[in-house]
């Protein structure tokens, strides 16, 4: 872990705990336990999970479970505009409503 992220993690933690120190229950239940001459420590660990790596099919393979892409009417309308056109996304073409 580098040192940015190292005084990242840090950072976060620290703000856990005085997010959570600053609780009122968090507050009422700390004073609770020390009326009864309890004094709880409690910590608070940020630890980093490696991001699982996708498994990454090719362009144009699809199985069964993969999610279809459906697009609004709203989204062609965006992709046009942005010069991005495909004449299987809906139903009606340019052509078919010129005529």
């Amino acid at each position: 872990m580098n040192k940015n992220v190292s005084g990242l993690m840090k950072a976060l933690q620290q703000s856990i705990n005085e997010a959570i120190l600053e609780s009122n229950d968090v507050a009422a239940a700390m004073a609770a336990l020390k009326r009864t001459g309890k004094y709880p420590v409690f910590s608070v660990d940020v630890v980093l999970e490696a991001a699982p790596v996708p498994a990454v099919e090719p362009l144009g393979s699809f199985t069964a479970n993969a999610e279809e892409l459906v697009l609004s009417d709203e989204d062609v309308a965006f992709l046009v505009a942005m010069g991005i056109t495909d004449p299987s996304w809906c139903c009606t073409s340019p052509q078919s409503d010129a005529a």
